[in-house]
C-alpha cells in the first residue's frame, strides 16, 4: 500500500504502521496510513530526543521518557493578571451564570488562569513538535499538519 518509513535513518515498518491504523479514524485507508505515520514518526522522534538529552536513568518506560522529556523541555511560565483581565474582558460572554449573568472576574481568575496556561503548553508542545520534524532527516514519508496536537483556537 505504501512504504517504510525512515526518521534519522531507523525504520519504522510498514507493518507497524499498518497495526497503528486502527488507532487513526480517518475518511480513507490512505488517510489513516498518514496519520498512523505521523503519529509513529512524533514518537521515534521524541523518544530520540529523550535518549540524545538523557532525560532518565532507566529508558525501559518509553511513555516515562517521552514525559519525562516533555517535562523538562516544554516550560510553560503561569499568565499574569494583566494576560487574565484581557482574556476575561474579550471573553466575557463566556463567563455568566445559570440565569444569564455576568460573573466576576474574582470568581472566574483560577479558570483562567488555567485556560491560558493549557493554551500556551499546546502551542509550545506545536512549536517543539515542529522543530524536531525539522530538523530530523525523515525518508518515506511527507509531514502534513495534522500530526499538531490541537488546532488554535481565540
Amino acid at each position: 500500500m505504501n512504504q517504510d518509513v525512515y526518521v534519522n535513518h531507523k525504520l519504522i515498518p510498514e507493518d507497524m504502521i499498518g497495526q497503528e491504523m486502527q488507532y487513526h479514524p480517518a475518511q480513507s485507508k490512505q488517510e489513516a496510513w498518514q496519520k498512523a505515520a505521523e503519529a509513529l514518526v512524533l514518537r521515534e522522534l521524541l523518544l530520540q530526543e529523550a535518549y540524545k538529552q538523557k532525560v532518565a536513568a532507566v529508558d525501559n518506560d518509553e511513555a516515562q521518557l517521552i514525559d519525562d522529556l516533555l517535562a523538562q523541555m516544554i516550560v510553560v511560565p503561569p499568565a499574569d493578571d494583566a494576560e487574565c483581565l484581557a482574556f476575561y474582558q474579550a471573553q466575557a460572554h463566556r463567563f455568566v451564570d445559570e440565569q444569564g449573568q455576568n460573573l466576576a472576574y474574582a470568581d472566574v481568575e483560577p479558570l483562567i488562569k488555567i485556560e491560558l496556561a493549557a493554551r500556551a503548553g499546546r502551542q509550545a508542545l506545536n512549536v517543539y513538535l515542529t522543530s524536531l520534524v525539522a530538523q530530523s532527516d525523515l525518508k518515506g514519508l511527507v509531514m502534513g499538519k495534522a500530526w499538531l496536537p490541537v488546532k488554535m483556537m481565540n
